[in-house]
């Protein structure tokens, strides 16, 4: 199955598996206090990733919209929940967010370039499909 996906989606389920593996590792730090994806709740944003990874799978073109408002979706809150773990501490002004969210936010970027991939392959097939020069 691996070989017969595009490199878009593969790059696509690359990324999906990269944020469920950030999950795992620290998103809030705190030198003494530490808390990873799931005390976090950061599996609630792994539904950005649903749409492009049950296309990519199914072999189905990705819709424009809904591919970009995902991977923007997911890309925006990763960005705001990370903005959220900003706090005073001491009179300092400290951000807590650690590796897995910053792993987190890698994957949704991959996740965007995969859908542009994708979906750029997709349109080059259809354009060879179409034409008559490719019977």
């Amino acid at each position: 199955m691996w070989n017969h996906l595009s490199k878009g989606n593969k790059l696509i389920l690359l990324a999906s598996a990269m944020a469920i593996l950030s999950l795992f590792f620290t998103w809030v730090d705190l030198g003494i206090l530490s808390a990873n994806g799931f005390q976090q709740q950061g599996y609630i944003l792994l539904v950005f990733f649903i749409y492009p990874v049950y296309q990519a799978l199914k072999g189905n073109k990705i819709g424009r919209m809904a591919g970009y408002i995902s991977a923007v979706g997911g890309i925006v809150s990763i960005v705001a929940f990370m903005m959220s773990k900003t706090g005073n501490i001491l009179g300092q002004q400290v951000n807590l967010a650690s590796t897995g969210m910053y792993i987190f936010l890698i994957a949704a970027i991959l996740l965007t370039v995969g859908i542009y991939l994708s979906r750029k392959e997709d349109a080059s097939a259809s354009y060879t499909d179409a034409s008559p020069l490719s019977k």
